[in-house]
């Protein structure tokens, strides 16, 4: 390993912007159960607890200037993707890829696929094996 390369130590937070703040706050903290650990005074900024990982939600003052490119999902480890499904099917929230193993002929992980109030892909993760993603 090349010892001038940058190390990472690891993931620090991932960050939403939206022209919908308000609602996309509610939706992390009051249907996800997401909660909140920090903001700023000067900006709709706040940052939410997410197990390991920091979620930060930043208000879109300005049209984007940019394609939608972007990261693909996020992903949430839960203990079960079933019961998750059921939880926030009752909440309202609709899922378009319905809980289900993967790969379909040896699973290594159960998943279900939902999208926030922006339209952001969040999917739900429960590893089957020991050592996943690290397979």
């Amino acid at each position: 390993m090349e010892t001038n390369a940058m190390q990472v130590l690891g993931t620090h937070h991932v960050a939403l912007c939206t022209p919908n703040f308000e609602a996309l706050r509610d939706f992390y903290t009051k249907t996800l159960g997401m909660v909140p650990i920090g903001s700023f005074s000067f900006r709709n900024i706040v940052y939410l607890a997410a197990g390991d990982i920091t979620i930060e939600l930043v208000e879109r003052l300005e049209p984007p200037n940019v394609s939608r490119q972007g990261w693909v999902h996020l992903a949430f480890e839960v203990e079960d993707v079933q019961k998750s499904y059921e939880t926030l099917s009752a909440k309202g929230v609709p899922f378009h890829i319905l809980p289900q193993g993967f790969p379909e002929d040896s699973p290594v992980f159960k998943m279900a696929f939902f999208k926030d109030p922006d339209g952001n892909d969040i999917e739900l993760v429960q590893p089957l094996i020991d050592g996943y993603p690290q397979l």
